[in-house]
């Protein structure tokens, strides 16, 4: 089998000519691979380019499951960045059957580019060049299905019943490490609504909770925390007070008599804020003062040093 033939078919060498793949030839050697027989493990220093010959080349990523990522046949090459130094550390490859692979280099492919640095400024050259296409059309093809990718983060973020954040938004708003200004928020007696009027009459009344949250500060980060419970994210020097009291005085104007058969018309809550690193012992301290109010009959709202 002739290498220099195989060498013609790598994109990476498109551009030398004859004497220069020649040259690159005698860099090069051949490695026959058994079923089952690995090209290289996990965290092994692999800096090679790696061209199959024949059979078939296998990827499988670390971990518990040893998951197939990539199968390599024929005429097909990868490894280039390893040539950079840029190893798959987690990574493994196996011959899936009776397999031969051509290597390039034999020796390091800084000291390729010390012997022969016309061909290594070439090879750099195209190499950059096939990082720089695979940009371009990764960005082109998330162009193209940006939609698709805007609904997947809204389905993923967003609770199905009200329309606001959900707690899994709210689990990536906690890796920021950001400062905000929140307040807490629950209605009273939300649990005999459901069992008085029903779970539709119950989810009905979140809706609307949400819906005059959400209008009192359009701006704010607007997340159901979990069941009843809400929370409202504004920048630091909000005056979250004034905000909780906005809030507080629009949900008790909610008419829930058409929700409810006309049992229960009204609603209240009990609101507690703070501010400072958006952090779970933030939330914590501000949903500790909701429920000092809460406990107390709510329809209050109690801020930094109330208990």
């Amino acid at each position: 089998m002739d290498s220099k033939e195989i060498l013609k078919t790598v994109q990476l060498f498109s551009s030398l000519n004859d004497s220069e793949l020649n040259i690159i030839q005698n860099y090069c050697r051949f490695k026959e691979l058994k079923e089952n027989e690995k090209l290289f493990d996990y965290d092994e220093d692999f800096k090679l380019l790696c061209i199959v010959t024949a059979g078939s080349i296998a990827i499988y990523s670390n971990g518990s499951s040893n998951r197939l990522i990539a199968r390599y046949l024929p005429n097909e090459s990868f490894g280039e960045l390893n040539l950079c130094g840029i190893t798959l550390g987690n990574a493994q490859a196996v011959a899936l059957e009776q397999s031969s692979v051509l290597l390039f280099p034999s020796i390091s492919f800084e000291d390729f580019i010390t012997q022969h640095a016309n061909i290594g400024a070439k090879v750099i050259y195209q190499l950059l060049s096939n990082i720089s296409f695979r940009i371009r059309e990764t960005n082109k093809l998330i162009s193209q299905n940006y939609g698709w990718v805007s609904e997947l983060k809204k389905a993923i973020y967003t609770d199905r019943l009200t329309g606001l954040y959900n707690r899994q938004y709210c689990e990536e708003l906690l890796k920021e490490n950001r400062e905000y200004s929140i307040a807490v928020i629950k209605p009273d007696k939300f649990k005999a609504i459901n069992d008085t009027c029903g779970h539709k009459a119950g989810d009905a009344t979140l809706i609307a909770l949400a819906q005059t949250i959400r209008k009192a500060y359009p701006d704010a980060i607007h997340i159901r925390y979990r069941g009843d419970e809400f929370i409202v994210a504004t920048p630091p020097d909000t005056d979250i007070q004034s905000l909780a009291q906005t809030i507080l005085k629009a949900i008790g104007t909610i008419n829930i008599a058409s929700i409810t058969s006309g049992l229960i018309t009204s609603i209240t809550a009990s609101i507690g804020t703070g501010s400072g690193v958006f952090c779970q012992r933030l939330i914590d301290s501000v949903y500790e003062r909701m429920w000092s109010v809460y406990h107390k009959g709510g329809n209050s709202i109690a801020v930094e040093g109330d208990m």
